[in-house]
């Protein structure tokens, strides 16, 4: 028999094998799509979503700038930012980094001077006058002149995971299971709290938000509460007593404030809306459409659940409006939020930017850099972080 004849053959049967091994349903298991039921709307809301004034120029998707030698290894993402117009980071290897604001070229690095461990990460990177705040999970937070001395240096044995917050020169630290506030003139210890609980580490960390003189925040290890900085003791609301779901990720946890109203979202499901001045919850455990990305915005929650679109009124859980456009990517989440004059631009991590305008998805661009995982803003910039490790300002 002829060789070409008998290799054929068992070509064959081995294919035979492999497409009997392979079930149908095996196969259709792997390529079922996930399927987006329409979310649940209780009332729809006669009010608008309140926008902001100060934003008036629409992003100009053609003016970018990319940092240029310099790919951002950092987790937290908290390491770039501007000062008097010129544009500041700090990379893997405690360098310095400035870059030229019109080209986005290196115009010099740096040495912090001080050892650290190469895998203790920068947890956030902050300017106070001419100098630079530098926090690490390890609980090192320093401050630096441009030169990259040390002005001073404080160390905890607790583990950091969430960004430094200024306010009134103190700074504002959260660890795993303490809120922590610094002089910043000398970094001595000003006043601490702690929350004792089984620890919980995780990349993001706990979270804070400020009212004038009121601090609300959620640690790590799910503790909830708030500080009065004038009065430097805790304050008592009956914001206390929400029983969040204790979690060993609370990852889908939000705290919030817009005006004088303080929101949170349990478990991505469950939100609360506590009026600060009354000391009087609006809303209690509001049960939501549970979503697989969220954001708050001023007055409202916007969720999205594939390419469906519900913008929520955060003071009595109806909806504003609710959008359902094919061209909108199933796969991508939300990433950040603004408005231009009358429009609302929700950017998703595949690079989209939705034009929402009367409750209506008016256009989508795309910015055009790949994969998204951060978005900030900044002195009327917009500082994006890829998945490639590219920094790119609009």
């Amino acid at each position: 028999m002829n060789i070409f004849h008998i290799n054929k053959s068992y070509l064959i049967f081995l294919i035979l094998i492999f497409l009997y091994g392979c079930s149908t349903k095996n196969i259709y298991e792997k390529v079922k799509i996930k399927k987006y039921n329409s979310p649940i709307i209780e009332n729809f809301d006669t009010n608008k979503i309140k926008l902001d004034s100060k934003e008036t120029n629409k992003l100009n998707y053609e003016s970018k700038l990319v940092l240029n030698d310099f790919k951002n290894f950092n987790i937290y993402l908290n390491n770039v930012l501007f000062k008097n117009e010129e544009i500041f980071a700090v990379n893997n290897k405690n360098q310095l980094l400035k870059f030229n604001n019109k080209t986005g070229d290196l115009i010099s690095s740096t040495k912090i001077q001080f050892s650290n461990d190469e895998n203790d990460n920068l947890v956030s990177l902050n300017s106070f006058k001419d100098t630079f705040i530098i926090s690490y999970k390890s609980g090192k937070i320093l401050r630096i002149n441009k030169i990259g001395e040390i002005l001073w240096i404080y160390k905890s044995d607790k583990i950091l995971n969430t960004p430094l917050v200024i306010i009134n020169e103190q700074i504002i630290a959260l660890f795993n299971d303490q809120i922590q506030s610094l002089s910043i003139q000398d970094g001595s210890e000003l006043w601490y709290e702690i929350y004792s609980d089984l620890p919980v580490y995780q990349a993001k960390g706990g979270q804070i938000v400020n009212f004038f003189n009121l601090l609300f925040y959620i640690l790590p290890n799910n503790k909830i509460g708030a500080f009065d900085t004038m009065l430097g003791s805790i304050h008592l609301s009956k914001f206390d007593e929400i029983q969040i779901i204790s979690s060993l990720n609370n990852t889908k946890d939000k705290i919030y404030i817009y005006e004088d109203n303080l929101m949170y979202l349990d478990e991505g499901k469950y939100l609360y809306t506590f009026n600060i001045i009354d000391n009087e919850f609006i809303l209690y455990k509001k049960n939501i459409n549970l979503a697989e990305s969220n954001i708050f915005y001023n007055n409202s929650i916007i969720l999205k659940n594939g390419n469906y679109l519900q913008a929520i009124n955060i003071n009595n859980g109806n909806t504003f409006w609710l959008i359902n456009d094919k061209d909108i990517s199933k796969n991508s989440s939300i990433i950040a939020i603004r408005n231009y004059n009358a429009f609302i631009e929700i950017f998703l991590s595949n690079g989209d930017v939705l034009e929402i305008k009367d409750k209506k998805l008016i256009k989508i661009n795309n910015l055009d850099v790949g994969k998204i995982i951060k978005i900030s803003f900044e002195n009327n910039n917009i500082i994006v972080h890829t998945e490639s490790k590219k920094t790119v300002i609009f």
